[in-house]
């Protein structure tokens, strides 16, 4: 079922989630990744400033909202195409492995006008934040979807 957020997402993230360790230096360091998207409702975008996120000092305008769906993009497709025919998984929970201080790619603006990208932000979000699992929590991941907090940075 979609969060209630669904219908006022406004950012588009892509996240190169790796999907195997690298087993042998001789074939090369780079590991197999999914090109995960995901889309949130965003509730703030804040004030610039620096953030220290994990060991990180990262700088930009603080933002938050909440998830409300993601998808592993098909192999050769961009980020931000439609999406129309994507397999969307629309609980609002993030995907397995999403690590706090890992820095995506972002959209900020009309979704459902992609693939143009008109009057947008472009940038990258560091996740500082992601919603606790369990306790209280857990029942308002299930209803609202994950909460995220983290610090955008425009520019390609």
């Amino acid at each position: 079922m979609a969060t209630p957020f669904a219908p006022f997402a406004s950012i588009r993230m892509a996240w190169e989630r790796p999907t195997a360790a690298v087993t042998s230096l001789r074939d090369g360091t780079r590991a197999t990744v999914d090109l995960v998207v995901i889309e949130a409702y965003l509730d703030e975008l804040g004030g610039s400033g620096e953030q220290v996120i994990g060991a990180q000092a990262v700088s930009g305008s603080s933002i938050s909202g909440n998830l409300t769906r993601w998808a592993v993009a098909p192999s050769g497709a961009s980020w931000l195409d439609s999406g129309a025919s994507w397999t969307w998984d629309e609980t609002g929970l993030r995907p397995d492995g999403l690590p706090r201080g890992e820095k995506l790619q972002t959209f900020i603006g009309n979704l459902s006008a992609l693939p143009a990208v008109g009057q947008a932000e472009i940038g990258h979000v560091t996740i500082a934040t992601l919603s606790p699992e369990g306790g209280i929590d857990g029942l308002v991941r299930e209803l609202a979807g994950d909460e995220f907090t983290g610090i955008f940075a425009a520019g390609r």
